[in-house]
């Protein structure tokens, strides 16, 4: 090779080199915390390891990382896939709260003044923890605000007043006054920055409290458009349509973990009428109602371009709801079987109000309700009456 060549391509290494470098760095989250004093609040032990943790769908911690804490410092290192979206995860291992954090590229720093009371750190660095600094800025002048009243109340009437029931009712109102008008400046600022992920998971968590239907549909159309592949889009979007289930409403979009392992949504089947029968391996009604159901696939089998017919199982074992499907021989071409193994805590179910089974749901192309409790020959005629 001459030395020309040997250049050219010392130089053609360096630039996909440099180019490899900036997608890591660009790819990398870095959590980087010290705490003054790591004294936990109910024991006379100090805090040796924190972890890294994301809520699972029963709202229970999950551990991502953990990390030693070594004379107050600790610091995660995440790197983040290609199109990931920015999400909350916490920081635990404290006896008293947590650490929430939005992980995204850059480095969050994360200021605890005592582990004792975790949850007043500062958590700082990237645009969405700085965001979410501001927005609980508002919170806290609110708080400084109600305090203000009060007092000024007690100096105007004096305490005796304030402990008798008249004087607590007053404090009462001019409490909820001032939230009200604290929860406008919240849903405000979350308005004015509606493309940040912040916007959709504050409304849902924080602020949902105070929204009817309308309202809550209103606030939710307000947000960027890029947000609406989000998962807190999506899910301040099922919880708002999970608040009005009846016929002729559109329901929440519900995940679809399928027995091969794949995952599909509700909103795939658009287009299409859907069957779907929540059931259960263990539910002795059920199995009797298994004979309308294989009605049903005998109709739709050959119209899977118009119908879809999914059997969602509230089993909690993967072994039991298979055993099933394989003693009655549900196992067909077309028939979508779906199951996310949480029983009764099964985020699809208690999103589409399933307290009994079976129950079966029928939901026309558009994705709205048809029938939210169709069973027996009732569920066979209907489905005839679709064909037509």
């Amino acid at each position: 090779m001459n030395k020309k060549r040997l250049v050219r391509l010392c130089c053609v290494m360096s630039v996909i080199l440099m180019s490899v470098l900036d997608v890591d760095a660009q790819g990398v989250c870095s959590i980087v915390g010290h705490m003054d004093k790591d004294s936990l609040c109910y024991t006379r032990d100090v805090v040796r390891k924190v972890y890294l943790s994301r809520l699972d769908e029963f709202d229970q911690f999950v551990h991502i990382d953990s990390c030693a804490v070594s004379q107050g410092n600790f610091k995660f290192t995440r790197h983040l896939q290609q199109d990931e979206p920015v999400m909350v995860y916490f920081i635990t291992g404290f006896d008293n709260g947590n650490i929430p954090l939005w992980v995204e590229s850059g480095t969050v720093k994360v200021s605890i003044r005592e582990a004792a009371y975790a949850s007043g750190a500062i958590v700082e660095g990237t645009p969405t923890n700085n965001l979410n600094v501001e927005y609980k800025a508002i919170s806290q002048r609110c708080v400084a605000v109600q305090q203000d009243s009060l007092k000024q109340l007690i100096k105007q009437r004096g305490e005796a007043y304030i402990d008798s029931p008249a004087g607590w009712e007053r404090v009462l109102r001019l409490g909820a006054a001032e939230l009200l008008l604290c929860d406008a400046d919240r849903i405000q600022f979350l308005l004015d920055h509606g493309d940040s992920p912040l916007a959709p998971f504050m409304l849902e968590h924080e602020l949902s409290y105070n929204f009817d239907q309308s309202y809550a549909e209103k606030l939710l159309k307000a947000l960027a458009p890029e947000l609406h592949q989000h998962p807190y889009y999506r899910s301040f979007s099922n919880y708002i349509k999970s608040q009005n289930l009846k016929v002729g409403s559109e329901l929440p979009d519900i995940k679809l973990p399928l027995a091969d392992g794949t995952t599909r949504y509700l909103s795939d089947f658009r287009g299409k009428f859907v069957i779907i029968d929540f059931w259960a391996s263990w539910c002795a009604p059920c199995l009797r109602e298994l004979p309308f159901v294989r009605s049903v696939y005998d109709l739709v089998k050959g119209k899977s371009d118009k119908f879809a017919l999914i059997s969602f199982s509230l089993d909690n074992k993967a072994a039991n709801w298979k055993a099933a499907m394989t003693q009655n021989n549900l196992a067909q071409p077309h028939w979508i079987h779906a199951s996310d193994l949480f029983g009764w805590g099964s985020p699809a179910a208690k999103m589409l109000g399933i307290e009994a089974i079976p129950k079966i749901v029928l939901v026309d192309p558009d994705g709205k309700a048809i029938a939210l409790n169709l069973r027996g020959e009732e569920l066979v005629n209907k489905v005839k009456e679709l064909m037509q």
